[in-house]
């Protein structure tokens, strides 16, 4: 059969036409799979491309929300300050209004005074009046003097007596009224404050301040840094402070102790403070006038050597030990629960404040010297320009500038700005708390004329 077939033309082309229906099949059915696996390889690239695309979008997602949340977290202190801002303007303006108050019922408590001064008026009236007759009927008697009757001389002689008794009580009424107005004056000055001075008790007014805050601080404990003989630290210990006093130049320090050492709550410690641990030269400074212009010389001395006015020069230098704030803490020579740090190193506070590490304190207040100044014209490290940011980062977002213009000594202060008038120096409190802060802005309102700046 099979020789049959392969000796049959038909059958041979039907079997030739089988096999290439066979291999156009199978070249189909190839070309199919291949198809089948591109499209499969394209499937799978696009799959990856939409992977990476959502991942893509999710990053940027999450860039958008950190940034957002970094926005808030910026706008944070803004706003706060703003408030603050706001705030203070408010207790300044309720500070004017008070005293428009306080005048308006001292000028009601004084109506009563009114009425007799308006009565010693009208008295002062008919006086006058009264001299003004006596005199014109004295002119009258001189017109006719020629031959004048002895008892005309003795009516001039009455009316001269009248005219200086009338003198006398003008002089009388005049110092009443006097009175009466000074009285007035009182009143309305009463009510705003009452300034007590007495040189033997109370010390400056920065000192004064420090005293009036224990009443508002969380704790007793204050720090006195570069405490000098210890007018600063007597005075603290007096309001009700327990005091860490340090003082690193040996014969200052023997004074202070000395002085002090006998109260329970003084600790006097032989160390600088700065913003390391390390042996460092001091600089010791001496009075060289004839007339000893600057007084105690040891107020002076420095670690940074300053530009010296005239009269004060750097005699030598002694090595003394230096450590920070958080290693006195860290390693308990000193209590970490402070109310106050008082920080007077001649140039060298800001070192300080650096060595506070991640310590805190309600209210820190450090000496500054603008650049003019004849002390601060050497690099010294106590400006405003520096330590006001320098606190902000650390936390304390409100300040009080009190200061002087060198050579004057009239004092005023301002608020919340790193700005100091050319030759000024003074003392800048730093608060955490806005309430401690708006009880230190009543004391200051209270006590002397705030500084306003305008454009």
């Amino acid at each position: 059969m099979k020789s049959l077939l392969r000796s049959n033309p038909w059958a041979r082309r039907i079997y030739s036409y089988k096999n290439l229906v066979l291999e156009k099949l199978s070249a189909i059915l190839s070309s199919s799979e291949q198809a089948d696996q591109h499209l499969k390889l394209k499937f799978d690239a696009i799959h990856s491309a939409l992977d990476s695309i959502l991942a893509s979008v999710h990053q940027v997602e999450q860039q958008v929300e950190s940034s957002a949340i970094g926005f808030r977290e910026a706008c944070k202190p803004l706003l706060s300050n703003s408030q603050a801002s706001l705030e203070n303007q408010a207790l300044l303006l309720k500070s004017s209004i008070d005293l428009a108050y306080a005048v308006q019922e001292s000028i009601h408590a004084a109506d009563s005074n009114s009425g007799e001064l308006k009565e010693s008026t009208r008295a002062i009236t008919h006086e006058l009046v009264r001299m003004h007759d006596s005199i014109n009927q004295v002119i009258r008697l001189v017109g006719a003097a020629q031959g004048l009757p002895v008892n005309s001389v003795h009516e001039i002689a009455a009316i001269r007596q009248d005219v200086l008794e009338l003198r006398q009580d003008s002089y009388s009424l005049n110092d009443v009224n006097k009175l009466l107005l000074q009285q007035i004056f009182e009143a309305v000055h009463a009510q705003k404050y009452k300034l007590k001075i007495d040189p033997g008790h109370f010390q400056e007014i920065e000192i004064e301040l420090m005293a009036y805050l224990y009443s508002f601080l969380p704790y007793r404990l204050a720090i006195d840094v570069g405490a000098n003989r210890g007018d600063v630290s007597a005075r603290l210990l007096q309001a009700g402070y327990v005091v860490y006093a340090f003082e690193p130049f040996p014969p200052v320090l023997e004074k202070l102790k000395e002085r002090l050492a006998a109260i329970p709550d003084f600790h006097a410690l032989p160390y600088a403070l700065g913003s390391v641990n390390e042996t460092r030269d001091l600089h010791v400074v001496v009075d060289q006038t004839e007339d000893n212009t600057w007084g105690d010389s040891s107020f002076y001395n420095t670690f940074k050597p300053y530009s010296s006015a005239e009269g004060l020069a750097f005699q030598e230098v002694i090595p003394v030990s230096v450590k920070t704030l958080s290693t006195l803490h860290e390693f308990g020579e000193v209590p970490c629960q402070v109310g106050l740090v008082k920080i007077d190193t001649e140039g060298f506070d800001l070192e300080v404040i650096k060595g506070m590490g991640d310590f805190r304190y309600p209210v820190v207040l450090a000496e500054f010297w603008d650049p003019a100044l004849p002390l601060g014209q050497n690099g010294s490290m106590n400006r405003l320009k520096d330590m006001v940011p320098a606190m902000r980062q650390r936390g304390y977002s409100w300040n009080i500038v009190i200061y002087r213009v060198f050579p004057a000594n009239d004092i005023s202060y301002y608020c919340n700005s790193d700005y100091s008038f050319e030759k000024s120096w003074g003392n800048v409190f730093f608060f955490q708390e806005h309430s401690v802060f708006s009880e230190a802005l009543r004391w200051c309102n209270a006590t002397m004329p705030a500084t306003y700046f305008a454009v």
